[in-house]
């Protein structure tokens, strides 16, 4: 942050400030009142130290496009290290190692490390067989020479039926078939909605693809034109700010001499498929190879692979050179989507207004006038007011869901949260599911406690909160890693690296074993502390028999709970398809305020269903509202495991039995999350909508 910005925001603190103490000025305050507005002082200046800090964090991420990577600058004469990724298909699923197939292999360094995020996404990154020197122009180096044999052909051949693509890294960027130049011209000319086109006619602008097909004849890409765009280091400087009172010191100082330093901006490539005479010969024109007689493969072939690096020039700067990759995809569909949401979240807020503001404000008037007023009215949710707060049936099941639910509820929002303001990056491969990993387990303490609690509330009792904890820990974190076993044992039989290692699996073991269930015990054990809250009402020693059978389905509780999810879903369900297609098509997904904003409405919709569902329910002297509440916001997970399947039916194009059932692995796991998170949301609202309610009327 700048020293002007800095100043810029101590006026606004004043202001602040001001207006937090300002209830002092008056003359005469009674001592409920000072206390009230002290504690609304208080609030205020807690709100006034997060605005600061959200501001301060909001201007560190805006420093940089992508924040947490810093540049790296490069002279006359320095090696670059070139690295390949897995390679991945948008028809399939399954990812498989570079040196898998028949390619030259890597003399040098094998592996490069990952973090626990990049384990989980099937990412396997290692040293490509590639030899780069900054500003050496090769015009043509021969790689290898490669005979192919009967199951290298059988390899190659199904790479190129199911399109796989080649993944090189040079400077933490990725390799792309497009011209960044052109991009960014576009950009000019047209603004932010203009499109990176692609060179060939596949959506992909991540890597290149292995070869192609032309009839029952392959051919393969063996040699490579890469073109390495590179711009003048920007200077370093170093910013030091000291809180001085009235005052501000800052320091600025000269951090590094970048004079004949460059930035790495672009890495472009070109594949060629050249006949191996052509490649030999005098006349080979590296940067327009796309014209030669191509390079057919068959079992007992040889190939020769070779490659040529050229260095380029650009106005590109390394802050704008992620812009291509983060460029987010149908932006206007994601601002109508929004906005669509945001009316129908309106549109239910105004109708919970109408049922809390009228018909129950109505109902609790018409209750307190007295007996002959009763009598008349012999009807509505006041009369099972003696059950309402009665035992569900399996209460430690539902708990286990509540806990678990919010959990991983906190975990996403937090996540999301971070994401948004770009305080974790999609660029540095991984983060993001290292960043959920952490913070899930971290977090296993607050689903402990709420789990625990919600038992002592409901049960009024503390007995088996221990084993409540257990089943806590457990529950979500079991379903899982069983998930992700199964999946590991029929991706290591395929040899793909979609599959989790042993090691990065034992170490999440290790994590949920040693740090998420000893947190959630801790939660539990504060939970169980605290005595049972007051229930408005008192619990009848006999059940109310439930007269009002429902006449039709469309009064009926379960069409009621059914019907809660299905707005929720309809908020989400536009930028599902962008998700999905980012998980599974490999793409970079960077529309995560689109994505925050869709989260909170979804919750604000989920809420407002969850109180119409609960008092419909109520109306018809029903007093099983407990696990119904839960279901109205977890049937959500329904339509997302529908919509999912859908998915895969038209719109994924994935193809072959492993790819379907790794997708349909994840979408098992994701509506298991969706189901728990959204009812322990829904549950929860519900809880303390019926409480609020009852609390409002005389109970005899």
């Amino acid at each position: 942050i700048t020293e002007r910005e800095v100043r810029a925001l101590l006026p606004l603190q004043q202001r602040w400030a001001v207006g937090c103490g300002g209830w002092s000025l008056k003359e005469t305050v009674t001592q409920r009142e000072r206390e009230r507005m002290g504690a609304r002082d208080r609030t205020c200046r807690s709100a006034v130290v997060a605005v600061a800090l959200v501001a301060l964090l909001a201007g560190t991420a805006h420093a940089y496009v992508v924040p947490g990577s810093f540049p790296q600058e490069y002279s006359l004469g320095d090696n670059l290290d070139v690295n390949v990724n897995a390679l991945y298909s948008n028809v399939t699923a399954v990812t498989y190692d570079f040196y898998s197939f028949p390619f030259c292999s890597h003399e040098g360094k094998a592996r490069v490390d990952e973090s626990l995020g990049e384990w989980f996404l099937g990412g396997r990154i290692r040293g490509a067989p590639f030899s780069f020197t900054f500003l050496k122009q090769e015009d043509k180096l021969t790689l290898c020479e490669k005979q192919i044999g009967k199951k290298g052909f059988a390899k190659l051949r199904e790479g190129i039926d199911k399109q796989y693509r080649v993944r090189l890294i040079l400077d933490n960027l990725p390799v792309t078939r497009l011209s960044v130049d052109k991009f960014f011209e576009m950009m000019k000319e047209y603004g932010k909605d203009a499109v990176f086109d692609t060179v060939d006619d596949s959506f992909s602008y991540i890597g290149y693809g292995i070869g192609g097909k032309e009839g029952n004849k392959y051919w393969v890409y063996n040699h490579l034109t890469f073109s390495v765009l590179y711009n003048d280091a920007e200077a370093k400087t170093m910013t030091k700010g000291f809180y001085m009172g009235e005052g501000m010191a800052v320091q600025t100082a000269e951090d590094v001499d970048t004079e004949d330093m460059y930035n790495i901006v672009g890495f472009q490539v070109l594949p060629c498929s050249v006949d191996k005479d052509v490649l030999e010969s005098a006349d080979f024109d590296p940067q327009n190879c796309s014209e030669y007689p191509k390079q057919y493969v068959s079992a007992g072939s040889n190939i020769q692979y070779s490659y040529s690096v050229y260095y380029e020039k650009s106005e590109v700067t390394w802050s704008q050179r992620w812009e291509p990759f983060l460029h987010v995809r149908g932006k206007p569909m994601h601002w109508y989507s929004f906005l669509d949401s945001l009316l129908i979240a309106m549109l239910l807020a105004i109708l919970v207004a109408s049922i809390l503001l009228r018909t129950v404000r109505g109902d609790i008037a018409r209750y307190e006038q007295g007996p002959g007023e009763i009598e008349r009215e012999d009807t509505g949710w006041k009369l099972i007011s003696g059950d309402v707060f009665r035992p569900p049936p399996s209460p430690g099941s539902l708990c286990t869901y509540i806990g678990a639910g919010v959990q991983v509820a906190a975990c996403l929002f937090i996540s999301l949260a971070f994401m948004a303001l770009g305080l974790i990056s999609p660029v540095k491969r991984g983060a993001l599911m290292t960043w959920i990993l952490v913070t899930y387990f971290m977090l296993a303490v607050l689903g402990g406690y709420a789990g625990v609690r919600y038992h002592v509330n409901i049960t009024r009792s503390k007995e088996g909160w221990r084993l409540l904890a257990m089943r806590i820990s457990l529950f979500l974190g079991g379903i899982v890693i069983a998930i992700l076993t199964l999946l590991n044992i029929v991706l290591g039989a395929a040899k793909s690296t979609q599959g989790i290692p042993f090691l990065p699996m034992f170490f999440l073991f290790l994590m949920w074993v040693l740090l998420s269930i000893p947190l959630c015990f801790v939660g539990g054990y504060f939970a169980s502390k605290r005595d049972p809250c007051d229930y408005p009402v008192r619990t009848n020693q006999i059940p109310r028999e439930i007269v009002n059978k429902p006449t039709s389905i469309v009064a009926h509780p379960l069409f009621i709970v059914f019907l809660a999810g299905l707005l929720p879903f309809g908020v989400m369900y536009v930028d599902l398809y962008f998700i999905f297609s980012a998980m599974f098509e490999h793409l970079y997904y960077y529309a995560f305020g689109f994505l925050f904003g869709m989260v909170a409405i979804t919750a604000i919709v989920c809420i407002e269903m969850s109180i119409v569902s609960t008092y419909m329910i109520l109306c018809i002297e029903d007093y099983r509202w407990w696990w119904r509440s839960f279901y109205a916001g977890g049937s959500v997970a329904l339509y997302f495991a529908l919509y999912g399947l859908s998915y895969l039916i038209f719109d994924s194009g994935l193809v072959g039995g492993l790819s379907r059932f790794v997708f349909l692995c994840y979408l098992s796991i994701m509506s298991t999350i969706v189901y728990v998170s959204m009812g322990s949301l829904s549950f929860c609202v519900a809880y303390l909508f019926v409480r609020k309610i009852y609390a409002a009327i005389k109970a005899d």
